[in-house]
């Protein structure tokens, strides 16, 4: 066998082993940060993103705690703000609600859209109302680093023809929704670099891993990065086998806002990371697809 014949035949075991991701469910980026700023304020009522389509320019909500509120166009308070660059607050006193309506920022302070939010609480609607969602819309911006990064599509649901990993990865994320992305690096059996072979974002798969999580494929050892440009806080921590065998690397990212989020944080993830191990029985169950798990 030539040197071409091998290499075709490993990239087949490679693609074969990897998940189909060309009819993936997916979300955008802005409806990942929604979801995840609902989960962490319980005191909002309603959050949605206005932002121009990168295509169009059309202005619409891209993203929502309201699913029939997705695709809809930008009202007169959005581009009233849009327009001005100033916060329209409108009181919903049937609903003991305040409701604004800010400029959205990305990381360099730049307006890349609309920012509605509705609060539980009566608070003024010409003050404190606007004072929370500036707040909010600050914590947001720190996440977000153009208006481009906003339409990144995640994987939210798994198929039949997902390997047992990716089928891992999704079943996982839904439990756990506070984590922002979960990806298994291994090398495949045969093959001599290490890749991506798991993940909630689709332009990864089949990715190869870089030094750190090549390394921890090979140490064990554990690394925590903390990321203050994108308030993104990554563990990368040794993959194991329901045998105990090192099989990979799996890696969590999470949004954070305070570095002393960092130990509960670290915990959740070596929490997942025992949940997983009894339910990988090798690797190369790991790269099969219709496994039972």
């Amino acid at each position: 066998m030539d040197v071409k014949q091998i290499t075709a035949k490993a990239s087949l075991v490679l693609v074969g082993a990897l998940p189909c991701t060309g009819q993936a469910t997916t979300k955008p980026y802005a409806q990942m940060l929604v979801n995840e700023t609902m989960l962490r304020n319980a005191n909002l009522s309603s959050l949605s993103m206005v932002i121009p389509s990168p295509t169009t320019s059309e202005n619409r909500v891209v993203a929502s705690s309201s699913a029939a509120a997705i695709g809809n166009e930008a009202d007169k308070s959005d581009l009233e703000v849009l327009a001005g660059n100033r916060p329209v607050t409108t009181p919903d006193v049937a609903n003991h609600r305040c409701q604004a309506v800010v400029p959205l920022h990305d990381a360099s302070g730049t307006t890349i859209g609309v920012l509605r939010i509705a609060f539980k609480s009566e608070a003024d609607a010409g003050g404190e109302c606007v004072r929370q969602a500036e707040a909010l819309r600050e914590e947001l911006a720190r996440v977000i680093p153009s208006a481009q990064v906003l339409f990144d599509p995640f994987i939210v649901a798994s198929s039949s023809e997902d390997n047992l990993a990716q089928r891992l990865t999704i079943e996982t994320l839904a439990k756990y929704p506070d984590v922002l992305v979960l990806a298994f690096h291994v090398t495949a059996p045969g093959e001599t670099t290490n890749r991506v072979v798991g993940i909630n974002q689709s332009k990864f798969f089949g990715r190869a891993s870089d030094d750190v999580d090549q390394d921890i494929a090979k140490t064990g050892k554990m690394i925590v990065q903390m990321i203050p440009s994108t308030h993104r806080m990554e563990i990368h921590m040794p993959l194991r086998a329901a045998d105990g065998s090192l099989v990979g690397t799996l890696v969590t990212v999470y949004l954070w806002r305070l570095e002393t989020e960092a130990p509960a944080l670290i915990s959740r993830s070596m929490k997942i990371r025992d949940e997983l191990q009894p339910r990988i029985p090798n690797l190369s169950a790991l790269l099969s697809r219709g496994q039972p798990n």
